[in-house]
């Protein structure tokens, strides 16, 4: 019982600190900006409006999201290291492999919301280019303004109550990204009350889902990382790592059957091609449920593999007060 509660307290100040942090509300919020600018600078579409705006919307968080991961982990941990706050924890009787696992955690927990929120606008944007060459307002309308009001709440927020805007403000944008996507999902073009989901198009549901377990893998890369290396490094490293996943098949998947070299890299590097299957919402097609879950068993051995190898790492890392 103590254990859980260290767990949950060490994962809940990690939220807390991360959702604090300037640049985590920035990507966000930009992330969010391109989002719902995409359907209005989208030209020459040839009536497949929906497709580029899915797309590129899914595109802009699975970016992001490597991004966000990597100075996250590099802020929770490494910042931690730097200021000493680190020394001071790990004193307590408090082992260092939950310590570990509760900072991935709180780290998880954020960018979950991150995904969540961006998948959200995702169908918003989608919605809103649903008509060949015609923009719903009714769907677009209400992503802007809750982009709008999260800085007057959260400054209001912070005039009058005096907490923080940053952690504020991030609470305040995903909880108005869900009252927009609420409201839009029971009316219709014509702003009269319909079914729920009526016109959004759930299935871009598990494409999100399978880009929130890419980026649970990338966070977990990040913090394992993170116990060595600082913020520019820890990118690079997983942005090769992102590279190269994207490119396995084909680097090393069509000689894994002849080379030891390539079968080795083919199972060590993450294939980001199980995570990016958008090319099956074509025409009237889904993403089998089925799919999703290997993949997602996919995610979870290749992330505890990582976790097991950073937990190892922070095990051996001097701290120094």
């Amino acid at each position: 019982m103590w254990t859980l509660k260290q767990f949950w307290a060490v994962t809940r100040l990690t939220a807390l600190e991360a959702i604090r942090q300037p640049l985590a509300f920035l990507l966000f919020v930009s992330a969010l900006f391109l989002v719902a600018l995409l359907p209005l600078v989208m030209s020459h579409t040839l009536g497949e409006s929906a497709k580029f705006v899915r797309d590129g919307s899914l595109a802009f968080t699975w970016v992001v999201g490597l991004i966000l991961a990597a100075h996250l982990a590099c802020a929770s941990l490494t910042g931690e290291i730097r200021r000493g706050t680190m020394a001071a924890v790990l004193s307590k009787p408090m082992p260092r492999t939950i310590f570990f696992l509760a900072k991935y955690s709180g780290i998880l927990l954020v960018m979950l919301l991150f995904s969540a929120g961006l998948l959200m606008a995702v169908l918003l944007s989608t919605r809103t280019v649903r008509d060949p060459y015609i923009l719903d307002g009714w769907a677009a309308i209400p992503l802007w303004l809750a982009l709008g009001a999260t800085f007057v709440l959260g400054g209001l927020i912070n005039f009058f109550l005096r907490r923080p805007f940053i952690s504020n403000a991030f609470l305040v944008l995903f909880l108005l990204l869900t009252a927009a996507f609420l409201y839009v999902g029971f009316i219709d073009g014509d702003g009269q009350p319909a079914p729920f989901g009526m016109l959004y198009d759930l299935r871009i549901l598990p494409a999100g889902a399978l880009i929130a377990l890419a980026v649970s893998v990338l966070a977990a890369l990040s913090v394992a990382l993170a116990t060595r290396l600082t913020t520019i490094p820890t990118l690079s490293i997983c942005a090769a790592l992102f590279l190269l996943g994207l490119l396995s098949d084909y680097l090393f998947g069509r000689f894994a059957g002849e080379a030891w070299w390539a079968r080795m890299l083919y199972y060590l590097v993450p294939n980001w091609q199980h995570f990016w299957v958008v090319d099956a919402l074509a025409g009237e097609d889904t993403i089998p449920g089925l799919y999703v879950a290997h993949t997602a068993i996919y995610a979870v051995c290749y992330l505890g593999g990582v976790l097991l190898l950073g937990v190892r790492a922070f095990q051996l890392m001097e701290v120094k007060a």
